[in-house]
């Protein structure tokens, strides 16, 4: 449907979300539990997200275009069906227009009452500082961690760019977003990021991410099977796959029948010349994006769940594989650290290869620490990431925002 059709119903109860756009990952996931956290209270959630120049050319207008069109918007229908306004931006090569508050975007706010940002970084809220409206902001990182490991991949002039003009630029923009909304930060880690970028304390509370430990529950599991797991997009840079996989060269040369059960895309060119280098590939299973029941049905299976991530604002997957019963061993990324707990729940390492290798050893080759750091990794999730917890936290941000304020009854 295209967005000049569209006609506002009932805004007093519509609450615009405004997002990235949605595959996989943390932020997918966050939406969905804010969607149905709306609805169980009869809100209409609506989502509004940039829509990448890449995947959609028509909606948005580049510098070579400038004079030739306008921005453009479709309503599609994500997550859960919900209402879904996929936007275009001016200059999308800039990156911080991709959420200023073009007609689109004033159009879809206009027929909302509340405002809402779920995002990795605090640019999605730009709509609603620039055009004065009040909202409540959920964020896992700040925008350069963000985006530090892809942007490394970028052509010389686009680095030159970068540094030049989009990164002084949205470093304002970031202080002015953070210091005009009402933030809630994915993990104390996000927290202290956050609050160090504003230069001053703006986050309000922390909000971490619930995990349904119905549904990712452990299952009945005799001896070791020597696999170890990942969820995550693969080709990533953030992510650090090759760190694991270099870890895992060192177990099997030295004669451990260690496997890898890796889950989130399919290798690219690079990732699948690193495990031929390594002669590694006969131990590494690729599955692809998976539905959750696969998921779950995986991560019942390995021994450890390893995070070998650059950065991480919490890693859902993680606490996924621990409500599973799995011990995870993670770098010091961040978000992790506050629920990988020494000896307890996993191990935290470094980003050595040899370290990371030891650790893995330590526990899948030691079946009586694995069950009982497995054991707390499962309580650790169900006391402190429970739905119950999320709720509270959420409703209490947005009541303060729009309730008492008479914006969102």
């Amino acid at each position: 449907m295209r967005a000049d059709r569209f006609e506002a119903r009932g805004g007093e109860r519509r609450v615009l979300i405004s997002t990235i756009s949605l595959e996989d990952g943390g932020v997918p996931a966050n939406v969905r539990f804010i969607v149905r956290t709306l609805r169980d209270r009869g809100y209409e959630p609506i989502l509004a997200h940039y829509e990448p120049y890449s995947r959609s050319p028509h909606l948005s207008v580049p510098s070579l275009k400038l004079l030739q069109r306008r921005v453009g918007s479709e309503i599609r229908h994500a997550c859960d069906h919900c209402e879904a306004h996929a936007i275009g931006a001016w200059l999308p090569e800039l990156e911080f227009t991709h959420y200023r508050a073009s007609l689109a975007w004033q159009r879809v706010m206009d027929s909302c009452s509340a405002f809402l940002t779920v995002s990795g970084n605090t640019l999605a809220s730009l709509p609603y500082v620039q055009t004065g409206r009040p909202f409540v902001s959920w964020i896992a990182s700040g925008w350069h961690l963000d985006r530090k490991h892809r942007a490394q991949r970028f052509s010389v002039g686009r680095q030159v760019l970068d540094r030049a003009v989009v990164s002084p630029v949205v470093g304002r923009l970031e202080r002015s977003i953070l210091h005009n909304g009402s933030v809630l930060a994915l993990s104390s880690y996000t927290r202290r990021l956050l609050d160090e970028i504003a230069g001053a304390a703006v986050v309000k509370d922390v909000l971490p991410s619930p995990i349904d430990t119905n549904f990712f529950s452990p299952a009945p599991k005799t001896g070791s099977s020597w696999r170890i797991g990942f969820s995550g997009r693969l080709n990533d840079p953030r992510k650090n796959l090759g760190l694991l996989l270099d870890a895992l060269h060192i177990l099997r040369r030295d004669g451990h029948a260690v496997r890898a059960v890796l889950v989130g895309g399919e290798p690219d060119q690079a990732l699948c010349s690193r495990l031929k280098e390594l002669a590694i590939g006969d131990a590494v299973e690729f599955c692809g994006y998976v539905p959750p029941e696969t998921l779950r049905d995986k991560l019942r299976t390995l021994d450890l769940f390893v995070v070998p991530s650059h950065q991480e604002g919490l890693c859902i997957a993680a606490l996924e594989a621990m409500a599973c019963g799995c011990p995870v061993v993670s770098t010091r990324c961040g978000g992790p650290e506050e629920f990988v707990l020494d000896d307890e729940t996993g191990v935290l390492v470094g980003f050595e290869s040899a370290e990371m290798a030891d650790a893995i050893l330590g526990i899948v080759g030691a079946p009586k620490l694995r069950r009982r750091l497995g054991t707390a990794a499962r309580q650790k999730v169900v006391q402190d990431y429970s739905f119950a917890k999320a709720n509270g936290i959420f409703w209490k941000a947005f009541d303060e925002r729009f309730v008492s304020a008479g914006l969102a009854a």
